[in-house]
């Protein structure tokens, strides 16, 4: 099988797991005990977290604020569930406090469902849409902060199309919208999960604007599933209670092979970073210089160019006008190509559809024809050719 789907998840790197269930047998203490075996694994945990924020490319003074969790998703939930207990520790005659979040219509949704779920308790909430190109003006965002908005969310690259947002022209943004009501700047969270590995990111760094929380997870880089990360600037109630662990951020008995093997993921992705990326780009370069070769098939955005610094160059969306992107999906499993048509989050939700194509302002016609195409550090130069080739006969003998 021909694998191009790594955005859903990237093939385990099978030494680290098995380094990992070496650790698990061997260093099985608790960590929050005090003997000799719970100090062990507590010292185990200690050092995958500094080497993991290390990867990411925290400060020093940064790191001590990276909270363990299991996936990308509850790390986006958790300062999204620390406004609703802002919320509920404001009370006023028994009804919530009126908060109000700002998220786009772009996002993950692990955010994007989540915010109308807190909206349905009674929070405020505003969704920012992209510009036809799929990214956020930072100014949108900054005309969506009210006086009394307490998060705002946006991701760093879409999952969908790769598109790359200005986090720190968004982070300038809501601290001048905030100045004009005489407030501090809300939180500003980024579900980061697509560009661990994969783009530079500036987190915590002394004068850089940027968010004060990052959401990350393992396995989009060949670590395990299960394991995720979350970076927060400085500590916030959640709802979760019990046992105290991870600054009572996030009670439960610590993931240290979890741990470990994320960390190990993470310095290898960071230590390959720009020979990956080169290599990204010259994928990218083949598949959308083969794709103008078959008539009608075209990227989107529409302008989408290769070497584009605005995308990630791991993630393309593609459009097949005329052919559902579910039959082309299957026709190319049955072929031996895995591709996707979006988030694999997102395909037993009850809510199907394009919503990231159609937020940019494409027809659903257009929307539903679309695949996603995404690429990793064992994606070959012929796995590109073989899926334009399959691509390309599906698509002719199928279209409408």
């Amino acid at each position: 099988m021909i694998y191009l789907d790594w955005a859903s998840t990237a093939p385990p790197d099978a030494s680290l797991l098995e380094d990992a269930a070496r650790l698990a047998s061997k260093r099985y203490g608790n960590p929050s005990s005090k003997h000799g075996l719970g100090i062990e694994a507590r010292n185990g945990l200690d050092e995958a977290r500094a080497r993991l924020a290390a990867s990411i490319g925290l400060p020093p003074a940064a790191a001590g604020r990276l909270v363990l969790t299991s996936g990308g998703t509850e790390a986006d939930h958790m300062p999204m569930l620390a406004v609703l207990r802002s919320a509920l520790n404001a009370r006023r005659d028994g009804s919530i406090k009126r908060l109000h979040i700002v998220t786009t219509e772009i996002e993950h949704a692990a955010v994007y469902e989540e915010a109308q779920l807190l909206k349905s308790l009674g929070l405020g909430l505003s969704f920012v849409a992209p510009g036809a190109e799929g990214r956020i003006d930072p100014q949108k965002v900054a005309e969506a902060v009210e006086k009394d908005t307490a998060l705002v969310s946006v991701m760093a690259v879409n999952n969908e199309t790769g598109a790359i947002q200005d986090l720190a022209g968004i982070a300038r943004a809501i601290a001048s919208a905030s100045a004009a009501f005489g407030r501090p700047a809300p939180r500003f969270h980024s579900d980061a999960v697509q560009a661990l590995g994969k783009i530079e990111l500036s987190l915590g760094a002394a004068g850089r604007p940027g968010p004060d929380s990052a959401a990350f997870s393992a396995h989009k880089i060949r670590g395990p599933r299960g394991v995720g990360a979350l970076w927060t600037a400085s500590l916030s109630e959640t709802i979760a209670q019990g046992g105290g662990q991870e600054w009572a951020l996030r009670p439960g008995t610590e993931n240290l092979q979890g741990a470990w093997a994320f960390a190990a993921a993470a310095e290898a992705a960071a230590a390959s970073l720009a020979e990956r990326r080169s290599r990204a780009r010259a994928l990218e370069a083949r598949l959308l210089g083969g794709l103008s070769s078959i008539p009608g098939a075209l990227p989107l955005p529409a302008g989408r160019a290769a070497g584009d610094e605005r995308y990630s160059p791991f993630i393309l969306s593609i459009a097949f006008p005329g052919l559902s992107g579910e039959v082309l999906v299957r026709a190319l499993s049955d072929e031996g190509v895995a591709a996707s048509t979006g988030s694999a989050c997102s395909s037993n939700s009850k809510r199907k559809g394009r919503r990231v194509l159609r937020a940019m302002g494409l027809g659903e016609e257009l929307s539903l024809s679309s695949i996603r195409v995404s690429t990793g550090e064992l994606t070959t130069e012929a796995d590109i050719d073989r899926f334009l080739e399959t691509a390309s006969a599906a698509y002719r003998r199928l279209k409408t």
